[in-house]
């Protein structure tokens, strides 16, 4: 473990071993709160391609001001933003929100403009930072994952998870183990966040982003990917909504509408999960956004 993680889990120790020794930023209500998230692949914002001219710029970051209001959504994580300040930018309608964090990572052989995932909220973190996914050989996943964890009240945390899978553009053979080899990293990376949050209250864990595979499309029926969250005790908030009404990407020329943008949660209780009517001239994706109510602080 970096020296880095080392501190931040001396931070959260400390918290466990003193928790009168801080404040919450929360009101002192234990009775259960509801949340709402939500998560948008902004395809290359702002520009929505590499290299994009001004004009392109401003037009998406336009079409995406206007359609970002209508998620009223209290935690945002996206997909395929250039850096923080533009990060910042996609959300600079919503009243009270800020960029929690955002990757830095490093461009893909070959490119010069990367694709970051961020998360934004209207809430104070406890914590927030991002990680590459590890060196696995020739499996070793592209980009990494952005988190976050949130008091919501007191002894009540929600972390959450902001992915942007390996995509299918390649051989598929190759693209599916290494989506696979993401998920397992995810899973042990949770692991030791239930063991450092998981005296400060209950927990409710959400992962959601653009994960590039669909449990429709038979192109996909031996991958494990979703499956592996599934079997771990989270549940998918697309179950019982009709495919049609979740085709997060619309058809293209090369490819068939897909549901390839998903919301996973465990300890909570779903209230309602949509598609937002995101427009074509802010992203190829559609956003997503889910409402969740969380359990009573313990």
């Amino acid at each position: 473990m970096s020296r880095k993680f080392c501190s931040l889990f001396l931070v959260i120790a400390a918290f466990i071993a003193e928790p009168n020794s801080w404040s919450s930023p929360v009101t002192t209500d234990s009775s259960p709160h509801s949340v709402t998230v939500a998560f948008w692949n902004i395809q290359w914002f702002p520009g929505r391609r590499p290299n994009a001219t001004r004009g392109e710029e401003s037009r998406q970051i336009k079409a995406v001001h206007s359609d970002v209001v209508q998620f009223n959504a209290d935690i945002i994580g996206m997909e395929e933003v250039r850096d923080f300040a533009h990060a910042s930018i996609a959300v600079a309608p919503l009243a009270g929100f800020k960029v929690d964090v955002c990757a830095n990572f490093s461009p893909r052989e070959g490119q010069s403009e990367t694709q970051q995932i961020a998360i934004a909220s209207r809430l104070q973190p406890l914590s927030a930072w991002v990680e590459e996914w590890k060196s696995a050989g020739a499996m070793t996943p592209p980009r990494g994952f952005a988190f976050a964890a949130y008091e919501c009240a007191p002894r009540q945390l929600l972390l959450v998870y902001a992915v942007h899978l390996k995509s299918n553009r390649g051989d598929i053979r190759e693209d599916i183990p290494i989506r696979q080899e993401s998920i397992r990293q995810l899973r042990s990376h949770m692991d030791a966040m239930q063991a450092a949050y998981g005296q400060l209250g209950a927990i409710a864990w959400v992962v959601g982003g653009d994960f590039n595979t669909s449990l429709d499309d038979n192109r996909f029926a031996r991958e494990a990917t979703l499956r592996a969250l599934i079997n771990n005790g989270f549940s998918w908030a697309w179950q019982n909504i009709p495919a049609t009404s979740r085709a997060t990407l619309p058809p293209g020329r090369d490819f068939p509408a897909a549901c390839f943008d998903h919301i996973f949660y465990r300890g909570a209780t779903l209230r309602r999960a949509w598609m937002a009517n995101t427009s074509a001239q802010s992203s190829d994706h559609h956003a997503i956004a889910a409402t969740l109510d969380l359990p009573a602080a313990q």
